[in-house]
């Protein structure tokens, strides 16, 4: 299991989550809240500090399944700030 933060396109935080099943083309992720999420939408891997843009191809409770839609790439510093750095979970 891979912790992951969930943003959107833009990289604003939505939802923490882990990544339970991991592939190069998709993940499943447990996400920790019941909130609303676009259908198209970035994944944080926190371990590799890399960003990939993603669909949901289904919804399970408070789990998604996600395609991966584009190549993974490093976060930039200011992307890191955005999603991981101290209250990362506040909105701008």
């Amino acid at each position: 299991m891979r912790p992951v933060k969930l943003a959107t396109l833009d990289r604003r935080f939505l939802d923490d989550g882990m990544a339970c099943d991991l592939s190069l083309g998709g993940a499943r992720i447990r996400r920790y809240s019941p909130r609303p999420l676009p259908t198209r939408l970035m994944i944080f891997d926190e371990a590799a500090r890399s960003l990939r843009p993603a669909l949901i191809v289904w919804t399970a409770g408070q789990e998604i399944g996600v395609r991966f839609t584009g190549p993974e790439r490093p976060a930039d510093r200011k992307e890191l700030l955005r999603l991981a750095a101290r209250y990362y979970a506040v909105g701008s």
